[in-house]
């Protein structure tokens, strides 16, 4: 066979997809809130688009969007170019979108007595959620407000707790070998002489309580708590702190720092550990927890782990006692920086909105936070006059057919998502009577093949979007879930198996607790057969301890 290089010329059709139809996709996956920022972003970079004085879309655009579209929805998933329109074609496509812009529409909901110009830059302000307080701002804000005395308070209860003298100096703290912060001056030989003449002179003390040392002990403050992590634990020892600071201190002084710092609130904050921080929040309290604190020192785990019998028998304690003790720690706070700093909170805008009118459920896809879009009429005839201009013709062109792209892209957004939550009411109906026990198993597909959609639109519509229903707000895509086959052929839904274990763990024994083989064997009672490992994977995704740490005693 000969081998070489040669062409050959051969037709295809070939399936591609117009920037129109890029559109389509991209604005139904967005949710209610991207979509809104998506929209303002256009108006900002597209100037013949514009918004009218109307805030929502009429029932007459949306029934007219299918009409406007290019194509229905599940033309989305295929596409083809179009052909470049002419000047006609361009201003009639405008004038049908006047028409849908007028018919019916909203008379406006608001006025304002205010005819002046809006600072916009005031309102985005005063819209912006506030940062939250980070635990080391927290933290700093009450060093700073410490006084010097309450400073001076801390060094003079620490100089007391302080060893009696020994090898290291009268007043020295044991375990630190550090010289004091101001060192003793050499005597001179008068002084010497006057020295053998009369009594010994005091010891020289550990620190002194000059106005320096506070400063000093402000600034190992701060450096300590930024070294404390988002939990609220000083994530560093000491003496690792000390080496990486680069004014090194008296190890003394940063331990009188670190007193100072998990003195401050939250409560426990600075602990070197889940023990110490516990520690310190039972040490807060005026009442003594001698019981407690063994526990936490020597048996948190299994305490975390509810053997409480082989907790009891090494303590020697009844089981009652350990029950109040247990109690008493249950209360403490493991991560007491939890409710400061973070990422701000997520907030959940339903796209769909479902109301049960006389027995019936009405869906309707919430418009109402849209601004109602058009295309200027001053830009339009700037376009029907540069007919000599060929560059402002196609530049104007470009700008207008994006304009109106964007404007059909939402109509068959709001026509595609009203057609998707309506066939999942029509199915899970059951769930919005009884709840989830009565949710159904539901793949995209069956869905898809309802509605004459290829799946990935179904995929796209659902995606991201909330649905508020009289049950409550959910994730479109919670309703589509497979589940268990019933003796009997059924499906029950993943959701609903899910339920049956809570309530069949919510009515259990706590003294003798279902296993998750007893589990099974209860649900094989009402038909679900699934496996043990199943369920321990359901019970795990849920948190729900096992049988031996759910067990009382």
């Amino acid at each position: 066979m000969e081998l070489g290089l040669s062409q050959h010329q051969a037709i295809k059709q070939i399936q591609t997809l117009s920037p129109q139809m890029y559109m389509s996709m991209e604005i139904l996956c967005l949710n209610s809130m991207d979509l809104q920022e998506r929209v303002e972003t256009e108006l900002e970079n597209n100037e013949t688009l514009e918004h009218s004085e109307d805030n929502s879309l009429t029932a007459s655009q949306e029934e007219a969007a299918p009409q406007a579209e290019s194509g229905s929805a599940e033309e989305v998933e295929g596409g083809g170019d179009s052909a470049e329109d002419p000047l006609g074609s361009l201003e009639a496509r405008m004038e049908r979108l006047d028409r849908y812009s007028q018919d019916d529409a909203p008379p406006s909901r608001m006025s304002s007595s205010y005819s002046g110009e809006r600072d916009e830059k005031l309102e985005a302000m005063s819209n912006t959620a506030e940062r939250p307080i980070s635990l080391q701002d927290h933290l700093e804000d009450q060093v700073h407000l410490l006084s010097d005395e309450e400073i001076l308070a801390v060094m003079r209860r620490f100089e007391n707790r302080a060893a009696p003298a020994g090898e290291g100096g009268p007043g020295e703290v044991p375990g630190t070998a550090e010289a004091p912060v101001v060192p003793p001056v050499p005597a001179t030989a008068e002084e010497n002489g006057a020295a053998d003449a009369e009594p010994q002179a005091e010891p020289t003390p550990v620190f002194d309580f000059s106005d320096e040392t506070v400063v000093r002990i402000r600034e190992l403050c701060s450096e300590l708590i930024y070294n404390i992590d988002d939990r609220g634990y000083l994530m560093y020892s000491l003496e690792e702190v000390l080496d990486s600071m680069e004014m090194p201190a008296p190890m003394i002084l940063l331990e009188i720092a670190l007193e100072i710092v998990q003195d401050l609130e939250p409560t426990g904050v600075g602990g070197r550990g889940i023990e110490e921080c516990l520690l310190l929040q039972l040490k807060k309290d005026r009442q003594d927890y001698p019981l407690e604190e063994r526990i936490i020192r020597e048996f948190l785990s299994e305490l975390g782990h509810n053997r409480l019998p082989k907790i009891a028998r090494a303590l020697g304690v009844g089981i009652e006692d350990l029950k109040d003790a247990a109690a008493n720690i249950a209360c403490l706070e493991p991560l007491p920086g939890k409710n400061y700093g973070g990422d701000l909170p997520l907030y959940v805008k339903p796209d769909v909105l479902v109301d049960e009118i006389e027995g019936k459920y009405v869906v309707r896809v919430d418009s109402d936070y849209m601004p109602r879009l058009r295309v200027s009429a001053h830009y339009r005839e700037l376009f029907r006059q540069s007919r000599k201009d060929p560059e402002v013709k196609k530049y104007l062109k470009k700008k207008l057919d994006n304009a109106e792209w964007l404007i059909s892209a939402i109509r068959q957004r709001q026509s595609t998502l009203q057609r998707i939550a309506q066939e999942i009411v029509n199915i899970q109906s059951g769930f919005l009577d009884h709840g989830i026990s009565k949710l159904k198993p539901l793949k995209m597909a069956d869905v898809a093949e309802i509605l004459g959609v290829h799946v990935s639109t179904i995929s796209r519509g659902s995606s991201g979007k909330y649905i508020q229903t009289p049950q409550g707000i959910f994730d479109m895509k919670s309703f589509f879930s497979g589940g268990a086959t019933k003796s009997g052929g059924d499906v029950e839904a993943r959701g609903s198996v899910i339920q049956r274990i809570k309530d069949f763990i919510a009515a259990e024994d706590k003294d003798r607790p279902l296993s998750d083989i007893a589990i099974v064997r209860k649900l094989e009672e009402v038909g679900i057969s699934i496996s043990r490992r199943t369920v321990t994977k359901y019970r795990e995704a849920e948190a729900i301890p096992s049988s031996r740490e759910r067990r009382e005693y």
